[in-house]
């Protein structure tokens, strides 16, 4: 299975390429996940039934994952976010027969993810934010997963708001963010 790299225009709707492009604050939380975690690749993909695209990424390292990248959602590690909504750490993915057969581990070379189901305010599942490397970390902040948790919130709020409003104000933005 081999991934490929599509235009973000084929897949996303101009609303939602709006809502990435206006906010430079999913950089800014892709940086503090990345520190936060210890790991050096943070991004955002959207999921759709087959597909894991990715909407924003940050990547010092180049780990080789960019904004437009789309795999095969079932190979990806962060499918496992559409089985069960919850955060999900594997600080070593070498040691999880689970996992460490994934295509996507092995093209890589993945040692270590985090990641969080990205709702949107109405319920829908947009999403993932994720946190990968091909080190081993250990997760030793308690609070880490609650952080992980709130920082995808926000983006869901953040897309949602910008999804949803109307910049001249005719339709007025939800207040549930």
């Amino acid at each position: 299975m081999a991934s490929h790299e599509i235009d973000l225009h084929a897949v996303l709707s101009a609303d939602e390429r709006s809502a990435i492009a206006e906010l430079e604050a999913t950089n800014v939380i892709l940086q503090l996940v990345t520190r936060l975690t210890g790991m050096r690749f943070a991004g955002v993909a959207k999921f759709t039934e087959k597909d894991w695209i990715v909407c924003s990424a940050y990547d010092p390292v180049h780990l080789g994952i960019e904004a437009g990248d789309i795999l095969e959602l079932e190979i990806t590690l962060c499918s496992e976010l559409r089985r069960n909504p919850n955060a999900l750490f594997i600080p070593k993915i070498s040691d999880d027969r689970r996992y460490s057969d994934r295509w996507v581990v092995r093209r890589y070379g993945l040692e270590s993810y985090a990641g969080a189901p990205i709702f949107l305010p109405d319920g829908r599942l947009f999403g993932a934010l994720c946190a990968l490397d091909s080190r081993a970390i250990v997760f030793e902040d308690p609070e880490l997963e609650d952080t992980l948790v709130l920082f995808a919130t926000l983006i869901g709020c953040i897309f949602f708001a910008n999804l949803t409003c109307d910049k001249k104000a005719k339709n007025p933005c939800p207040k549930s963010c």
